[in-house]
């Protein structure tokens, strides 16, 4: 990472900070198992995909990302029931990730994101989310 504070405002400061916020998620014992056991998730093709979607939310981009976020979820979610606890700890890892080395309109803008993603995951999963 950068050691001077950035925004989220390119390709490759968003692909910085979601490939931190991944490293942090496979080494977190509640996370960990359901992206690598439960989610089955390969991170090479997976990193490319979500890099994509935030690019699309925070930069506009509409070329890469054409899939439905929400379906795979509920997917998951019909596979193993997701817990409150699980979406809380995503979301905390991710604020975390981007406060440590992003600062700006479009780092503020996804953190607002992640919290409004979580809060939709949770509402259609029907687990009730913290504030």
């Amino acid at each position: 990472m950068q050691s001077t504070p950035r925004d989220l405002d390119s390709p490759e400061a968003i692909a910085e900070m979601l490939d931190a916020f991944y490293r942090k998620v496979l080494a977190d014992d509640r996370l960990r198992p359901l992206f690598l056991d439960v989610a089955e998730i390969d991170l090479r093709t997976h990193l490319p995909c979500i890099r994509a979607y935030w690019c699309k939310l925070l930069l506009g981009e509409r070329d890469g990302y054409q899939s439905n976020m929400v379906a795979r979820h509920l997917a998951l979610h019909e596979q193993h029931p997701l817990q409150l606890d699980d979406f809380e700890r995503w979301l905390e890892l991710f604020r975390e990730t981007v406060n440590a080395d992003f600062t700006g309109p479009s780092a503020d803008r996804a953190k607002t994101l992640a919290t409004r993603i979580a809060g939709n995951l949770v509402r259609l999963t029907r687990s009730p989310i913290s504030t």
